[in-house]
């Protein structure tokens, strides 16, 4: 299992996102992204920060 949370990239909100895979993180983490904070395109550098902070649990 793979998880990311949303305060560890920055962001003041408590949302973990856990996945099987670190791609099915990520497709989470951008869902999430969009719904909850507004953000309609995740640049590279913000991916790349993203799938550094994804964890093994």
């Amino acid at each position: 299992m793979k998880e990311l949370r949303c305060r560890d990239v920055g962001l003041d909100c408590d949302a973990v996102i856990r996945a099987e895979t670190e791609e099915e993180v990520m497709r989470q983490a951008a869902e999430h992204a969009r719904k909850e904070h507004g953000m309609t395109n995740i640049g590279e550098e913000d991916q790349r920060k993203m799938r550094s902070k994804i964890r093994a649990v």
